[in-house]
């Protein structure tokens, strides 16, 4: 917990955005350096960051344009997700079933995740409605190293126990209930939103549970969609009673 947290927060709150963001260039350092798993200062300036950008942020056209296109880009990243998990966890039950010599089990996890790599991983307009005071790309590096409390805006993992796939047809699958919710709340609840006919969660996580703020997820150009899979075999164990008996 941040010693004298009120004060801190009081200082920071008093910044302007080249300020604030050179303090927290600053931190990310220190932080990477520590290789700590979080840092209170360091999330208080980015969360005080976020509220800077977003109360004098206006919802132009070409922002709406923006929002919505990385709303459709992470809707449309969580279905392959799901599509791609739903494949493997067909597949994985059909060769259990087969008897595999090695597949006693199996695991498949898929993750949506924003990429910082290279400024390629930001698209940068010519409008910049905070006239030239962000780093943008400085702080895309700095969101994705610090975000430790989502790594990922969404995440799936299934077993072989998992209801994935629906055998009444195989072009539909089920698992995730947050594709049939709009999250068009809290942040996203502006009325000049209202034209987007869907918001997804991916979307909510990204604009309310982190510290992007709405400049910096209308210039994301870097989204990661993965799927692994987990083969797991028990390897041999010895009956006790064949182990009592040769005994």
């Amino acid at each position: 917990m941040l010693a004298n947290w009120k004060e801190y927060y009081e200082e920071i709150e008093k910044m302007t955005l080249p300020e604030l963001e050179n303090r927290i260039k600053t931190l990310h350092k220190e932080f990477q350096r520590s290789r700590a798993y979080k840092d209170d200062k360091l999330d208080a300036c980015l969360s005080v960051r976020k509220h800077l950008i977003n109360s004098n942020f206006v919802f132009t056209p070409e922002a709406i344009n923006g929002i919505e296109r990385i709303n459709r880009i992470l809707m449309e990243s969580t279905v392959k997700v799901l599509k791609r998990t739903n494949l493997l966890c067909k597949q994985m039950t059909e060769l259990k079933a087969r008897e595999d010599d090695f597949l006693d089990s199996f695991y498949i996890e898929g993750t949506v995740s924003v990429k910082f790599n290279s400024e390629k991983s930001l698209l940068l307009p010519v409008h910049d409605e905070n006239n030239g005071q962000s780093d943008y790309v400085a702080m895309a590096e700095v969101l994705e190293d610090a975000n430790h409390s989502y790594k990922n805006l969404r995440e799936f993992s299934f077993d072989e126990g998992g209801e994935l796939f629906s055998t009444e047809d195989e072009g539909e699958f089920v698992g995730d209930e947050s594709m049939e919710n709009n999250y068009n709340i809290e942040e996203l609840s502006e009325p000049a939103l209202s034209g987007i006919e869907y918001i997804c969660y991916a979307s909510h996580v990204l604009f309310v549970h982190t510290d992007y703020s709405f400049s910096d997820g209308i210039r994301i150009n870097d989204i990661w969609n993965e799927v692994t899979v987990r083969h797991q075999n028990f390897g041999e164990k010895q009956n006790r009673e064949s182990q009592s008996a040769s005994e």
